[in-house]
């Protein structure tokens, strides 16, 4: 294929891209107070059902309902867009690389919801609870500006979901050759130490509940990640 040739099946690739995003978006936008019900559930669980949030800027809500919509979108239609993507490298790779291009999108898929999930489940009102609960001095105001809420309400989830992608990095580095799970194995307190550091920074509270929640599942993570670089690196023997 010419080199026009790629760059127009890129441009194909980007539009069906674009298009799938856009139907998600409709559907998001669609059902948006149901959503925006369910995502507010943390900081009424937290500050009570009466718990309200602040409008300082004009535009918020409606910016809000947007951005909201967008990012859920791209989150759900991960797996598509990836796909897609893969689907204009695969023809410049060789078979077995095509299959293990697909297994990789489908895992860093799961890992990246699996981070959303711990977050959602067991670490963003425990975040909330801290700062608007433990800390908050006598006489403050514990409710929120509704724009502040869910920046940190993104930020901190996806703070989780690309710090589950460990495994497909260290998996990667392996497969170039930089990499070895003798080499892990044999650095992994080191590597403990480094997630320890890592997971204090990144954890929602002062806490050491905050931090564990990070680094237990990061710790499994990278033995994991040793494990399936061992197996590939046996089967590459063979």
């Amino acid at each position: 294929m010419s080199l026009g040739d790629h760059l127009e099946e890129l441009r194909q690739r980007l539009i069906y891209s674009i298009l799938v995003v856009s139907v998600f978006m409709i559907a998001t936008l669609y059902f948006g107070s149901e959503i925006h019900t369910i995502l507010i559930q943390p900081y009424k669980s937290v500050l009570g059902p009466d718990a309200h949030f602040f409008q300082i800027q004009l535009m918020a809500p409606f910016l809000i309902y947007l951005k909201t919509s967008f990012i859920l979108s791209v989150l759900v239609s991960l797996p598509f867009l990836l796909y897609i993507l893969w689907g204009f490298i695969a023809p410049a790779v060789d078979t077995r690389t095509e299959k293990w291009g697909k297994f990789i999108i489908l895992f860093s898929t799961l890992l990246f919801w699996s981070g959303l999930a711990l977050c959602w489940f067991t670490v963003f009102e425990n975040f909330l609870r801290i700062f608007l609960v433990v800390l908050r001095p006598d006489g403050v105001d514990p409710y929120l500006p509704i724009d502040e809420y869910y920046d940190l309400f993104f930020n901190l989830h996806l703070v989780f979901g690309a710090s589950f992608q460990l495994p497909i990095v260290l998996i990667l580095l392996g497969r170039i050759g930089i990499l070895s799970s003798r080499f892990l194995i044999s650095r992994w307190r080191e590597a403990v130490l480094i997630i320890s550091v890592v997971s204090a920074v990144l954890s929602p509270g002062p806490d050491v509940f905050s931090m564990l929640m990070l680094l237990v599942p990061l710790s499994f993570l990278f033995f994991l990640s040793a494990i399936i670089m061992k197996v590939l690196e046996t089967t590459d023997r063979k």
